[in-house]
């Protein structure tokens, strides 16, 4: 409305009250018209026309304004997380910066699984931290990532009982060139991006805070953490060849799939079994290693049958 007819012929009204149409012509070209727009907006009332109080017209205005600006601030927000979290903007942000909210962390761990190319080297431990844990990015969503991008994740054995590392470890195996290793306990959580960006916790093995470390030398001191680590972890093989002899051809078969977390349902096709047969296989593996729990059976086979 700035400079326009609408806005001269309201200013009018409030400085000269209720007008007629007819003697306004002197303040805008055509009253008839301009005087439709202003009631369309609410601007002005009744007949003779009278304008509205200024606080009462603009507030819906202003109220669209606002919800306007806190999307444009969460907007920016996001998108600084992004450019922080980006590898490839080296001198962006601090050097050294801290992730206090959960929030924070998965958007700084989605922009960088979109935006990896060269390395992923990451720990896992226990206590599992969401959206820390391995859930690589769509091949689809980013193929110059998914193709060219080395992953390597070791995991803490203690670790495997959690569903949702179990779930993480299943996407992480389908994901192409994945190579994943167990051991027995790790310093503590990592993840490392293109040598470039590396996560962390503030205290050892904890969780939130995590560190955003963009400094080149603190990096490569996480790179030969990371790299002492896998050194000395067991490379992934599902391999059921150490099973206990009470296992048949068909229970190592399933053990095998259940260890790479797939469902009873996908088990039952990929070994030719009904789901109630393969059920009962696991059952009575469950039995032979002492546990209650599909996560526990897991958790012990990868570490005594595997």
């Amino acid at each position: 409305m700035d400079d326009s007819d609408e806005l001269r012929l309201y200013k009018y009204l409030i400085d000269h009250g209720p007008t007629r149409a007819e003697n306004l012509l002197d303040v805008v070209p055509d009253p008839e018209q301009t005087l439709e727009w202003l009631r369309g907006e609410g601007f002005v009332i009744g007949d003779p026309p009278r304008a509205r109080r200024p606080r009462h017209a603009l507030a819906p205005t202003l109220s669209e304004a606002a919800h306007t600006l806190d999307r444009l601030k969460q907007l920016m927000q996001d998108l600084e997380q992004r450019y922080d979290a980006s590898p490839h903007y080296e001198s962006a942000g601090e050097p050294l910066s801290k992730l206090t909210s959960r929030e924070e962390l998965t958007s700084v761990f989605g922009a960088l699984q979109k935006t990896a190319r060269r390395d992923w080297m990451q720990l896992i431990t226990s206590p599992f931290l969401p959206m820390a844990g391995a859930h690589p990015p769509e091949r689809s969503s980013n193929p110059v990532s998914a193709n060219n991008c080395r992953r390597r994740v070791v995991y803490e054995r203690e670790v495997m009982s959690n569903p949702e590392v179990m779930e993480g470890l299943r996407a992480t195996l389908r994901w192409g060139g994945a190579e994943v290793r167990f051991t027995d306990r790790l310093p503590t959580k990592l993840l490392i991006v293109d040598n470039v960006v590396a996560l962390t916790p503030q205290e050892e093995r904890g969780g939130l805070p995590m560190l955003m470390i963009k400094s080149p030398p603190l990096i490569a001191g996480q790179i030969a953490r990371f790299e002492e680590e896998w050194d000395k972890a067991v490379p992934y093989n599902i391999d059921v060849s150490s099973a206990p002899i009470d296992l048949d051809a068909q229970d190592r078969r399933i053990l095998q799939q259940v260890v790479a977390g797939e469902t009873d349902k996908v088990i039952a096709r990929v070994c030719e079994a009904s789901p109630r047969t393969v059920g009962r296989r696991i059952a009575r593996m469950r039995q032979l290693a002492g546990v209650s729990t599909r996560g526990q059976l897991i958790h012990y086979a990868t570490k005594n049958w595997l």
